[in-house]
């Protein structure tokens, strides 16, 4: 007798098998040890959790269903990245659901996409299989697969952009570099918050950065919506004591060189219990069997966040390097300070008196220089009617000395200055020019309403004889669009106000005008020599005659701190035309200026050395009827 049952036979597809498979329950952490490959430096291959131990707890973090948002702030390199990208793989392959992943600009966004996320996703077996054959499915700006997972890509810059689709999962990565919003458009966090209204139950947002200062995304988010912030624990191999990592318990010995505690690697932790020195391999093994505890726990936290120096990770050389590094660099210290101790750099509210500048008056009078300077720079402000400038000299660690300041009528007698001008050195018959200035091109418009100023200062630039000596500079319209850094080169091709094209283009600088005021007012506390200690660098003098006029226009701004804790400068005195003729003056100098002030004293060293030892005639120290304006 024939039965039913032996005469029908049922074939599934792959893709009605993978529906119908019992699900593996597996943690982010698991699955990433079981299937995750990572592409590209520093350990490519199979995902160890070993290896990374302190990304367990933000995966575990990222599954718990009752945690709704988690914030990283951490060194660079460390688990920011690593941690989502693992969790997205594994809703990829068993929670497929739609999810958005924000960068700050375009060209980061088009990048990670092709270096980082694609490669990975195609390069993990469980996720490869996933991705849709149809061609137009997968591009540099989404990814769709075939059990309805969809991965897009969303910058900061553009609200458009961030604000197309509702997504159950959004990724803000490197938060701190997000630009500030356009007039009333919200901010890349309340764009996260919008996307992720059709999902109250079950949205993911996760926002991680390395932290910049008291404003930065990652800070104000932690500071105003975690209920609970968790710090690591390493636990000790000696005493089996749990502790987080204090930069007071590092020591390095005596050694104050950077690159001799780099080469020898001297740097200890020690145990906060039993006071056991950790090299390097004892602290990996303390960090391997650490965990992450919260410094106030909250009951059922729905928005966690983790904060995670570079110690934990890196050589311990690296960050002491970079902690000495600072002690003669404010930079520096910002570097130390936010990129390793992963804490904001406090901005504080800089109030200067006439006291203080006028105690760095020096012996020298104006027009002289002092015999430790390597090169003149020059600030000119442009005005409607007009210039300021300031003449400084610098010695190779940027100690500098006020030589000139005043005012000029015309472009010519800028270039009396420029080209016509030598100053003698102070008890020698050597004289020094003016080795690089910078001139602001903003101004308004001419006197005769024709032209701007700033078309004028563009046309009178280009008409300045090779090698170049003076360089058009604009400030910066806000800090973040400069990413931390001071100075960025741009060419223009066009004058701003009629269009007209400029052959050839012109060479701008734009500058970090804040950076600098934070400088010039750091330099104005370096201290002198006092007995055995030695001077401290970057210091910052006035000649012997320079007047109230100099101090009250230097003085002219402050750091004040509003009502909603933001710190910003404010113009306290009506002119501040000094203050920015210095800040052009100091860009002169930046070791980001190429070639920078340290190559020319270098390539002078080599020059001594080779130079035949003979007297150098006397030169007979011009100076212009118009020098008489200056002090």
């Amino acid at each position: 007798m024939l039965r039913i049952e032996d005469s029908l036979s049922i074939t599934f597809t792959p893709g009605e098998r993978r529906v119908f498979a019992r699900r593996e329950r597996l943690s982010t952490a698991e699955w990433a040890a079981k299937y995750r490959v990572v592409v590209g430096p520093p350990l490519p291959g199979r995902w160890m959790n070993e290896a990374n131990p302190c990304a367990v707890g933000v995966m575990d973090a990222l599954d718990d269903p009752s945690i709704r948002e988690i914030y990283v702030q951490a060194a660079p390199q460390t688990i920011k990245t690593q941690s989502i990208i693992n969790y997205l793989l594994r809703r990829i392959d068993q929670q497929p659901t739609s999810a958005m992943y924000c960068m700050p600009d375009e060209k980061k966004t088009k990048r990670i996409m092709k270096r980082r996320l694609l490669p990975t996703i195609k390069e993990t077996s469980r996720t490869a299989g996933l991705i849709s054959t149809r061609a137009d499915d997968t591009t540099t700006l989404d990814v769709q697969f075939t059990n309805g997972m969809n991965l897009y890509v969303a910058w900061a810059s553009s609200p458009s952009a961030m604000s197309s689709d509702a997504v159950e999962i959004v990724i803000l990565d490197e938060m701190n570099k997000f630009p500030p919003p356009q007039g009333s458009e919200p901010n890349a966090q309340s764009l996260a918050d919008q996307r992720t209204n059709s999902y109250p139950y079950t949205y993911k947002i996760y926002g991680c950065s390395t932290p910049t200062d008291e404003e930065g995304l990652i800070t104000k988010a932690i500071r105003e919506r975690a209920d609970e912030i968790r710090y690591y624990e390493a636990k000790c191999p000696i005493c089996g004591e749990y502790q987080r990592m204090l930069w007071e318990n590092i020591s390095w010995g005596n050694t104050r060189d950077p690159r001799e505690v780099l080469r020898k690697n001297p740097a200890r932790y020690h145990c906060s219990i039993c006071g056991m020195a950790w090299d390097d391999a004892m602290r990996n093994q303390a960090v391997r069997a650490g965990r992450w505890k919260a410094e106030k726990p909250a009951e059922r936290p729905s928005v966690v966040a983790f904060i995670l120096p570079s110690w934990y990770s890196q050589p311990l050389a690296r960050p002491v390097a970079s902690f000495l590094r600072g002690q003669d660099d404010r930079e520096a210290m910002r570097t130390w300070k936010t990129q390793h101790c992963a804490e904001p750099f406090l901005e504080t509210v800089t109030k200067k008196t006439d006291i203080v500048v006028l105690s760095r008056k020096t012996d020298y009078p104006p027009l002289i220089v002092p015999p430790w300077a390597v090169a003149l720079t020059a600030g000119i402000d442009m005005q409607k009617y007009g210039f300021w400038f300031v003449v400084r000299a610098w010695a190779e660690d940027l100690t500098s000395w006020l030589i000139q300041y005043g005012q000029l009528s015309t472009f010519q007698d800028i270039e009396d200055l420029l080209y016509r001008t030598i100053y003698r050195v102070h008890n020698s018959t050597e004289t020094m020019g003016i080795w690089r200035a910078a001139l602001d091109t903003g101004g308004g418009l001419s006197p005769d309403g024709d032209w701007s100023r700033t078309e004028e200062a563009y046309e009178w630039l280009r008409d300045q004889p090779l090698p170049r000596k003076i360089f058009g500079t604009k400030g910066a319209s806000h800090k973040y669009s400069m990413q931390g850094k001071h100075i960025k080169k741009t060419n223009i091709d066009t004058l701003p106000s009629s269009g007209k094209l400029i052959p050839g283009g012109l060479e701008l600088r734009i500058l970090n005008t804040d950076a600098y005021k934070e400088t010039i007012f750091w330099r104005l506390e370096r201290k002198d020599a006092e007995g055995e200690t030695p001077a401290e660098t970057q210091r910052f003098y006035v000649h012997s005659e320079t007047g109230m006029d100099y101090v009250r226009q230097l003085l002219s701004e402050e750091k004040q701190k509003k009502r909603n804790g933001v710190v910003s400068w404010k113009k306290v005195f009506y002119a501040n035309h000094l203050l920015d003729c210095e800040i052009l003056a100091a860009a002169c100098a930046d070791s980001e200026w190429i070639p920078s002030l340290k190559m020319l004293a270098e390539w002078m060293k080599k020059e001594t050395k080779a130079e035949v030892s003979a007297p150098r005639p006397s030169v007979e120290v011009a100076r212009s009827r118009w020098m008489e304006r200056g002090r």
